[in-house]
């Protein structure tokens, strides 16, 4: 017999053999190779599965740890407002707003705590770690040893807001908020005093012994160099504030950071400019590193710019970011050791980071490559499922039926596509702009969301790490109960005052009645919201606003207050603006609405006598459903999305009791410049809102009939 001379070696095919059940479209050999076919693509199919699972594997990111190369971070009870390094970057001093000074080890070990009796607005630490001088506000300067132990303390009329010392520690620099500059020996002795007349905070000492020199900078934008005796040596303007100034060992380099958002680096025997990097927001420190020993002693390493956006930018010697770390919260103060090769960084939140430039480096240089073996291997999966589908449909009658089936509709469409290719055509332009401003940036957000961005600059692919820093955002996570708390009231709004006035404007007898009507609320429409909420602003102003002045008036001064400061009613007076709530826009739709009902139908339950409000349950409203499932999404949206109102009024305080996660999302992306937190922040609003959209279209009723 044929069937017996084949000998399937596979148990599935002697089982499909010797089944009871018959061979689809025969028996014999034709039957055994379909079924051979059928086998050998299930096994294809589970091989190719495993290969690319084993490629996605390899090359997607098996965790979102920072590429930033942090060796410890020691959070603070309140903001970090001054770090140094000592030369070695053996030591790291941290300076908080809670009055203490904290000594660290590279390894991140506490050595020694010291207390002020105000908050520490500076500090700096000798190359050998072994003299610390500190600002604080209680307007004393504060010179350490190693050991923590308070050699002397000089007082000053006013707050102390920095200080500098000498690489041997024989002189110290301050600069007070009483206008004047401090110099002082190793014995406490006051060498010199200058009253500049003009805010000074900027101040670094280069130099030893007799060779000392100090830098400083003032609000006015001037730059100058001391000699040991108080002669000044050099002057240069900057053309704003100087906020910080760092100077390399030897005084060849300055690096002032100035008010308008740009670090300067300055050629210390001329002031010549030298470059200038363009920082985000306001420049709050900035720090040198050069050469300690070689051919090379003296020449700039690199530079370390902290900034309000949030962001400490590490500079190579031209100038030019090698990197970025970025923080939680505005960056207050840096540090670099004197080769550079580690870093502190301080900020408004309370953290003080160390980091190693070089693992920091070759941490961007490893995620580079990540992304691309990432590529490569979405690639390879790509190529494999095409080939996996076109073999299947050249090999298996299912893949043939699939491929007949699949690609009928595909031609059709072509097909009558090109015969009205003119119209086609026409729309192209159209269609070009939509791609490119409207569904082009929504998928570059959703691919950014998993990024670490700086758009022109550098993507980093960091995995679900913005999602992760998202969920320990006390103030994003707070603002979730703000908008959801928006949301019920924008959409009772919206249903209850439009629709009570439409109804009472449709239910007008006089027509010249219902069109003055309808003209007086429908007018404030041409009202940019920006007016109401500014003129709103004026009414809640604690001072001389019109709440208040009408409280006051009818004997019940209790009851004013600050409305926007108070955390207990801030919201509750941002959900106030615009009362009674007549929404023009919802008015115009439930009206529309309204006056399309036919005739017929509101006769027939006056001939029925229906009552006023029996109409208005019974046919007014459940004829208006589809008016209400528009006007559902429209303001679940538009609420979830709540941004100007907010910003406009509060800025999410006080605290965050009036925050909202899109004001957040501005917040990161416009003054931290953090673009792909910002983009994680936009995806997860997205999918709410996919989800507000998809329960509104599922489950609320869009129309109401009604039959003779």
């Amino acid at each position: 017999m044929g069937l017996s001379t084949q000998r399937p070696s596979n148990k599935r095919l002697f089982s499909l053999i010797s089944s009871d059940k018959p061979l689809s479209q025969g028996s014999g050999l034709s039957g055994l190779r379909r079924a051979g076919k059928t086998v050998l693509f299930r096994r294809a199919a589970g091989a190719l599965a495993l290969v690319a699972t084993i490629l996605l594997a390899v090359a997607l990111p098996l965790s979102a740890q920072s590429p930033d190369g942090q060796l410890w971070d020691r959070p603070a009870t309140s903001r970090v407002q001054a770090v140094a390094v000592s030369g070695d970057g053996m030591f790291v001093a941290v300076g908080s707003r809670d009055n203490s000074l904290r000594l660290f080890d590279e390894s991140g070990k506490l050595l020694w705590p010291f207390e002020a009796e105000n908050s520490i607005l500076g500090v700096d630490i000798s190359p050998d770690g072994k003299w610390l001088a500190v600002a604080s506000e209680d307007r004393f300067v504060y010179l350490l040893d190693g050991e923590g132990n308070v050699l002397w303390r000089f007082k000053a009329a006013r707050p102390m807001n920095n200080a500098a010392v000498a690489g041997d520690g024989s002189l110290i620099a301050a600069t007070s908020d009483d206008l004047s500059v401090y110099v002082l020996d190793r014995e406490r002795n006051l060498l010199w005093q200058k009253e500049l007349g003009i805010g000074v905070r900027a101040v670094d000492v280069y130099g030893s012994g007799e060779k000392a020199r100090v830098v400083l900078g003032s609000d006015d934008g001037l730059i100058t160099i001391y000699n040991r005796e108080g002669r000044e040596l050099l002057r240069t303007w900057l053309d704003y504030s100087v906020e910080s100034v760092s100077v390399t060992p030897n005084g060849a380099r300055i690096l002032a950071g100035a008010g308008d958002g740009s670090a300067i680096l300055l050629n210390g025997a001329n002031g010549n400019h030298i470059w200038s990097f363009p920082a985000e927001d306001t420049v709050t420190s900035v720090s040198l590193a050069s050469n300690r020993s070689g051919a090379l002693v003296g020449a700039l390493v690199g530079a370390l710019v902290g900034s309000e956006d949030g962001t400490a930018y590490l500079l190579d010697a031209d100038g030019s970011v090698t990197h970025r770390f970025r923080q939680e919260s505005e960056v207050l103060s840096v540090a670099l050791s004197a080769d550079g090769s580690r870093l502190a960084i301080g900020t408004v939140s309370g953290s003080a980071g160390y980091y190693d430039r070089a693992a920091a480096l070759s941490g961007a240089a490893r995620s580079s490559a990540q992304r691309q073996r990432t590529l490569f291997a979405l690639l390879g999966v790509i190529a494999l499922l095409v080939l996996a589908a076109v073999w299947a449909a050249r090999n298996t009658a299912a893949g043939q039926q699939v491929w007949q089936r699949s690609a009928a509709g595909p031609i059709g469409v072509l097909q009558s596509m090109w015969s009205a290719r003119l119209s086609y055509l026409l729309i192209l332009p159209t269609l070009a702009l939509l791609l490119t401003f409207n569904y082009y940036p929504a998928f570059s957000g959703l691919y950014h969301a998993f990024t670490e961005w700086s758009p022109g600059v550098r993507t980093e692919w960091v995995g679900l790490a913005n999602f992760q820093s998202l969920m320990e955002n006390r103030f994003f996570l707070s603002g979730f109960r703000n908008a959801a708390i928006l949301v019920v009231v924008s959409i009772a709004k919206t249903m209850t005052m439009p629709l009570l006035v439409a109804e009472f404007i449709f239910n007008l007898r006089n027509r010249f009645s219902q069109y003055w009507f309808r003209t007086l609320f429908v007018v404030p429409i041409v009202l940019p919201a920006v007016v109401e909420i500014l003129v709103w602003n004026n009414i809640y102003d604690p001072a001389i606003g019109l709440l208040n002045e009408s409280l006051k008036l009818v004997g019940l001064e209790q009851l004013t207050r600050v409305w926007y400061g108070d955390a207990r009613v801030a919201l509750g007076s941002i959900i106030f603006i615009g009362v009674p709530w007549v929404n023009a826009f919802a008015l115009l739709i439930f009206y529309g609405g309204l006056i399309s009902i036919s005739n017929e139908i509101i006769d027939a339950s006056l001939v029925d006598g229906a009552s006023t409000w029996r109409r208005f349950w019974s046919i007014d409203l459940p004829l208006l459903m589809g008016q209400v499932k528009l006007l559902l999404i429209l303001n679940f949206i538009n609420a979830v999305q709540t941004f100007e109102l907010v910003f406009l009024t509060t800025g999410g305080g006080p605290g965050a009791s009036t925050y909202t996660p899109a004001l957040e999302l501005y917040y990161k992306a416009m003054r931290m410049d953090r673009m792909g937190i910002a983009s994680a922040i936009g995806m997860i609003l997205f999918f709410i809102i996919l989800a507000g959209t998809v329960i509104n279209m599922r489950f609320v009723s869009s129309s109401t009939e009604y039959e003779a």
